[in-house]
């Protein structure tokens, strides 16, 4: 009886803790929409189906010259939501250029998205109708030393003394194991540490410890903290308005945005995103990918985007807030003198470790 009860009783919690949220995001949205301002909405340019075909060339690129993954495994496997299973089953398999480093992809129409290998710029997607870029790539060289000669973090050795005490050996590996169960959740590689030291780690077959996975949104966490950088050395202020050239005009009611509603993804600029509440899968391509996939000037396209809200109010996940924010590393790097494509190496990854991190622009 007392099973049965203590059932009944979280089955009741359970209840009423799903209700509750149910209730603060019905709020939380009817507080947007009682701030949101007259301003129009415009589309991204293009056919939908062009930027699904833009972003599975993206991908693939990616997968094959910067991952090292085989074609066929990756148009199965990677990059879903810049170009999902049923918009690719639309288009021409991908072809691989590996002399030319690119991948192509065709449309319906026989017109072709491509992306191109950047080498340490990684894999970019060219413009519709388009075969060159608009930036010349460079090489990013490390100072750091062989791998092998360094203690890990900032290099690959590990020591060769027995675990610490309190930690069991063979309960670390059950927990690793179980990451990678069933097979079907495709983990790709799984690393645990304790106090500053590996205890644990394990990779899927075909990937090592050398191995560049992609890792999408963990770029806004290094965004972050290369402007973090720039702070501490007082190139801004967290609470200053962002210096975007774009907002500078005469009573332009977007430079009030600070630099501290950028990171806290409030700007309160106009776009559609999967995740936005009302998102119409149906609808336009939304801005929120389009930046990925457009082959354009994305710090344009988002410093161009009109205020849906004011600034500092409603918050979003939009990817306009993150680019804006590497535009003010490029610009708060430039107006130094400096190389804006290696400051994240000299800045950063040459201070942590970190020898094969590829940003890809």
């Amino acid at each position: 009886m007392r099973v049965f009860v203590a059932i009944a009783l979280t089955l009741t919690s359970v209840s009423c803790a799903a209700q509750e949220p149910d209730t603060v995001r019905d709020a939380l949205i009817a507080r947007a929409k009682a701030l949101e301002l007259s301003t129009p909405y415009v589309p991204p340019p293009g056919k939908v189906l062009e930027h699904h075909a833009a972003g599975f060339a993206q991908i693939m690129c990616s997968a094959v010259f910067i991952t090292g993954l085989e074609p066929d495994f990756a148009a199965r496997n990677v990059g879903y939501f810049t170009a999902p299973y049923a918009q690719r089953a639309k288009l021409g398999k991908p072809i691989i250029d590996r002399p030319g480093g690119a991948v192509h992809v065709t449309l319906p129409n026989g017109m072709q998205r491509t992306a191109k290998f950047l080498g340490d710029q990684g894999c970019v997607t060219l413009p519709m109708g388009r075969t060159s870029f608009d930036f010349k790539p460079i090489r990013l060289a490390t100072v750091l030393p062989d791998p092998s000669t360094q203690a890990w973090p900032m290099g690959d050795v590990s020591p060769t003394d027995p675990l610490p005490a309190g930690l069991n050996a063979a309960t670390i590996k059950a927990a690793v194991d179980a990451a990678f169960e069933p097979a079907a959740a495709m983990t790709a590689a799984l690393v645990v540490t304790w106090k500053g030291r590996i205890v644990g780690e394990r990779y899927r077959e075909g990937i090592t410890t050398r191995t560049p996975l992609e890792s999408w949104s963990m770029g806004k966490s290094l965004t972050a903290t290369l402007l973090g950088i720039l702070v501490k050395q007082g190139v801004y202020d967290l609470a200053q308005p962002a210096p975007i050239p774009e907002w500078q005009g005469a009573d332009d009611p977007r430079a009030r945005i600070r630099i501290a509603d950028l990171l806290h993804m409030s700007s309160g600029l106009r776009i559609r995103a999967p995740q936005d509440p009302d998102y119409d899968p149906g609808g336009p391509y939304p801005d929120h990918l389009y930046l990925y996939t457009g082959g354009v000037n994305a710090f344009h396209y988002a410093a161009t985007r009109p205020l849906q809200w004011p600034p500092g109010t409603v918050g979003r996940y939009h990817n306009t807030d993150p680019v804006l924010v590497n535009y003010l590393v490029r610009l708060g790097v430039e107006q130094r003198g400096e190389e804006y494509l290696s400051f994240p190496r000299r800045a950063l990854f040459d201070r942590i470790g970190i020898r094969s991190m590829v940003i890809e622009t």
